[in-house]
């Protein structure tokens, strides 16, 4: 019997403590997990990361120029795009219609840049030839080159002024374009008569004479 009454107050012992233990604290839920932040990417470059060339090509040469140099491209060489070899004395007058290296590809600073370039007065149709003694049509055509179609036509007294009504002078005649003349093409005047062109300077407005300058 005293075996057996410690035994039942052995287990009556543990089943006490198991009771007035103090319980296990509840699991704390995990974190929530943070989103990855976005990947940025870096600016697209040429695979051999040289800067790329910029677009030029419908632009004024003077402001070609100016935008290549400002790019690192200061060797810059001009070539007259209509093919007779003329002189490029004043950039404003001509526009670029074509570039190589070609706009976009790459190109580190310093590549030497080859610009086509043309007159706005080379885009109007050339007149068919005039007999002498007929006034040729020499509107939208350089000061030059109208100068030069009338006196082919047997006609030299020819007065250029300023279209604008500003008085200026015709000093470098490739510099300005023939918006209106005095007297009509296809006339047959003598040839004493005096015919005076009016003009602008190419970047200037030309009117309701639908030239390009």
């Amino acid at each position: 019997m005293g075996i057996v009454r410690i035994i039942a107050m052995s287990l009556l012992a543990g089943t006490l403590g198991a009771a007035c233990a103090e319980p296990a604290p509840p699991s704390r839920p995990a974190p929530p997990s943070r989103p990855a932040p976005p990947v940025t990417k870096p600016p697209s470059r040429t695979a051999n990361n040289d800067p790329q060339m910029p677009a030029v090509v419908g632009k004024r040469l003077s402001e070609a120029k100016e935008l290549l140099s400002a790019k690192g491209y200061g060797q810059i060489e001009v070539t007259d795009g209509s093919g007779e070899g003329r002189t490029v004395l004043e950039p404003l007058n001509w526009v670029v219609t074509g570039q190589v290296p070609e706009a976009d590809s790459p190109a580190p600073a310093g590549t030497k840049v080859t610009l086509r370039v043309t007159k706005p007065t080379d885009q109007t149709t050339s007149p068919t030839a005039t007999p002498a003694g007929t006034i040729p049509n020499v509107v939208c055509r350089d000061l030059q080159s109208a100068q030069d179609a009338l006196r082919g036509a047997g006609f030299f007294v020819v007065i250029s002024e300023d279209a604008l009504g500003q008085g200026r002078k015709q000093l470098v005649d490739r510099n300005w374009v023939v918006v209106r003349q005095s007297v009509p093409a296809g006339t047959k005047p003598e040839k004493s008569t005096m015919i005076r062109l009016g003009t602008v300077k190419f970047g200037e407005p030309t009117g309701d004479s639908g030239c390009r300058s």
